[in-house]
């Protein structure tokens, strides 16, 4: 393997007495510092403006949804008077409770005309019945001696 050359010693700046090496690196150094600064500060203002926009987004979607919810409100309101409003035209309890006695009273008067027509029939086959043995017994005597 062959030696590396020694590396040349980094000259001295006779006017500030550092080292060309330890100057380069003081620079790098401040460079490097600058660019995290900078890093830090990009990322400061993007989570920034990250939040912001997720603020206004939160706060049009909440506006949104309370917009939704007042206008289903004032169509569950109308919907509430419609029904109340039909619910005004039923009849009450005791118009129920007069309806049921006055359907009673006719079923009554319907049970009750059911037995005179049976009654009514009954008596017009036996009227039939007699009326017939007259016409017999009379044709009879017309045809006797």
């Amino acid at each position: 393997m062959a030696e590396l050359p020694p590396r040349p010693a980094p000259s001295a700046d006779p006017q500030f007495g550092v080292s060309q090496g330890q100057d380069e690196l003081r620079s790098l150094r401040r460079w490097v510092i600058v660019a995290g600064v900078w890093a830090v500060a990009a990322t400061a203002i993007a989570l920034i403006a990250l939040l912001d926009t997720s603020e206004q987004t939160a706060e049009r979607e909440a506006k949104n949804v309370g917009s939704r919810v007042a206008a289903t409100e004032r169509r569950l309101a109308k919907r509430i008077d419609a029904v109340q409003a039909r619910l005004g035209d039923l009849p009450g309890a005791e118009d129920v409770t007069r309806l049921e006695q006055r359907v009673s009273r006719a079923e009554d008067g319907a049970t009750k005309a059911t037995d005179d027509v049976k009654s009514t029939d009954e008596q017009a086959t036996d009227l039939e019945k007699r009326v017939k043995a007259l016409e017999d017994a009379s044709d009879a005597d017309s045809a006797g001696p």
